[in-house]
């Protein structure tokens, strides 16, 4: 599991419920509370995240905008994918295995075909 993911993970959960917990991580991304609290841990020392024992994590602006950057190449991937007709659960296979390397030019790319086959409504031969 790489930083981003966890990163993705606080941002998201942010937006959803405010307060992010060790616990709420853990759950989402499917790992032990010590595993999360190691990585926490990590990402305050890249000062990524404020990470206080027991209390809700926050993320620092640094950390708010790589998870927001992360959480945006997801968004135009799972799009694009949806669109192409690709199965959620191959979906979230592939996006994990592409998106903390995708270049911005890439994604602008990625972005504009999924509008253009959307608005063309385009459906996949199958």
């Amino acid at each position: 599991m790489e930083q981003e993911d966890y990163l993705e993970t606080i941002y998201k959960l942010t937006i959803e419920q405010g307060l992010v917990r060790i616990s709420d991580i853990a759950k989402i991304l499917k790992l032990s509370k010590p595993s999360v609290t190691q990585m926490m841990q990590r990402l305050e020392k890249d000062e990524c995240v404020i990470y206080k024992p027991y209390l809700p994590l926050k993320l620092t602006v640094k950390g708010k905008k790589i998870g927001k950057k992360v959480a945006e190449r997801h968004e135009v991937l799972a799009e694009l994918l949806t669109i192409l007709d690709i199965p959620e659960n191959i979906q979230e296979k592939d996006i994990h295995g592409i998106e903390h390397s995708l270049s911005q030019i890439t994604l602008d790319r990625l972005r504009q075909t999924a509008k253009f086959l959307k608005d063309k409504k385009f459906k996949p031969k199958i």
